[in-house]
């Protein structure tokens, strides 16, 4: 038994009176820098596990505009079990991007370097009673952890996330990303445990990061079922519609994703080519995100005479995105490569049959004949007999969509994983 903590527990508790106290190490969280699986990822792990009564500090790059995170931003700063710890992560030229390529291979190794400094000091002085990390923040606290007898008494858990510098197709993107690889194998490896987001992803975790199968715990990445249906409004659907032009509209499709190529929307723009002479006269697809292939995309489906029923819709707030999936029949995510996906169980809590790529943590949430189909990533002529397939089963939509919601509610909502990352701690606890 780790001499800092029970093994039994109530509600995240060490001791009746003692909350598990977690060092919670990442770069990001939202709101406060952006949007992205991992940022929310933080901020509801965070929130979710003060409600199960952890406490805890986040350490996270400032905000943009240098204000003080309130408890509206992060609900878990609300009770007072946990606080923010900012430090500086962008130490580049102002004319270099800091999140490009060249500058994450300068500022993320000083920055996990200095987060690992603060989270040790915390940890020797007996502030925590588990660290935990996200994505590539591992590494520095690691490198010290493993000098250092007293920090590996204390359990640290690490979490990779979608790992997309080990699944690029682009072979200058994989060789600008080798500094990325050794520092996530690094970092993960000299974990307690390592978490894989989807049980059918976690031999990723040995084959990328030769982590020890032992050392693997499979813990979901999640969505707030509760937010996300709060989310939607009468109103913005009723605004979507006439803004969008839906009532004429069937089938409508929708894809989610910023517009670069490994989202694979070139993919499907050439399976919907293939079924433009079976596809109703109304036929919609909306596109929804922003990035430097809209372009190309935008000719793409002028080339292939699809263009009339495609909307580049661009960028959506939360309320919008969420309001929107419930005005739409059928979500396609024609993903070449991919994390846990996010948008796929965001889809799924309204009620959507889902056509998705079976790569990354897809193929735990989308299955063939239940909620939809599953397709090889990049294979045109599958993804369009999927669709095809879809639209012949139209009447089974509904029952697809109920199903849907089931695999959320039981597998993939906040407080049911948050329970799973405080069950994790206990194991480390109570070894």
């Amino acid at each position: 038994m780790w001499p800092c903590v029970k093994a039994w527990y109530h509600r995240g508790m060490t001791s009746a009176t003692q909350p598990i106290r977690v060092a919670m190490l990442a770069r990001v969280v939202y709101p406060l820098h952006g949007f992205g699986g991992i940022e929310r990822h933080v901020g509801h792990l965070v929130t979710h596990l003060a409600r199960l009564g952890v406490a805890g500090t986040l350490y996270v790059q400032p905000t943009p505009d240098g204000h003080t995170p309130t408890p509206h931003e992060i609900p878990a700063l609300a009770d007072g079990l946990w606080q923010v710890h900012t430090l500086r992560y962008d130490y580049t030229s102002p004319l270099l991007p800091p999140n490009g390529i060249i500058g994450r291979q300068i500022n993320y190794p000083w920055y996990t370097w200095q987060l690992g400094l603060r989270a040790a000091a915390a940890v020797r002085q007996g502030m925590f009673d588990v660290v935990h990390s996200q994505g590539l923040c591992a590494t520095g606290y690691a490198a010290i952890r493993q000098r250092d007898p007293l920090l590996r008494r204390v359990p640290f858990v690490a979490n990779p996330h979608g790992m997309e510098e080990f699944r690029t197709p682009d072979w200058r993107k994989w060789l600008a990303y080798a500094p990325f690889r050794a520092m996530y194998a690094y970092g993960h490896r000299a974990a307690d445990r390592a978490i894989a987001t989807d049980a059918c992803t976690q031999d990723d975790l040995p084959r990328y990061l030769r982590v020890a199968p032992q050392q693997v715990a499979v813990v979901p990445s999640a969505i707030d079922v509760v937010e996300c249906e709060g989310l939607v409004q009468p109103a913005l659907r009723s605004a979507l519609r006439q803004r969008l032009g839906l009532d004429q509209s069937q089938p409508i499709f929708l894809s989610v994703g910023r517009l670069e190529r490994n989202k694979g929307f070139h993919i499907l723009i050439a399976a919907l080519s293939q079924l433009r002479d079976l596809l109703p006269p109304q036929w919609r697809w909306l596109l929804v995100g922003h990035g430097k292939e809209r372009q190309a995309l935008e000719e793409a489906a002028r080339s292939a005479g699809i263009a009339a029923h495609v909307t580049f819709v661009g960028r959506l707030d939360d309320a919008e995105l969420h309001s929107l999936y419930e005005e739409v029949d059928l979500v396609i995510h024609p993903t070449l490569y991919e994390g846990s996906s996010l948008v796929t169980l965001e889809a799924m809590i309204h009620r959507k049959p889902i056509i998705a790529s079976g790569i990354g943590g897809i193929p735990d949430k989308v299955f063939t004949g239940r909620n939809g189909f599953l397709v090889p990533p990049g294979d045109v002529v599958a993804l369009s007999a999927a669709i095809r397939s879809a639209l012949h089963a139209r009447s089974q939509w509904p029952v697809w969509g109920e199903e849907s919601v089931r695999i959320v509610r039981t597998t993939f909502d906040w407080p049911i994983v948050a329970r799973q990352t405080v069950d994790l701690y206990h194991s480390l606890l109570g070894r």
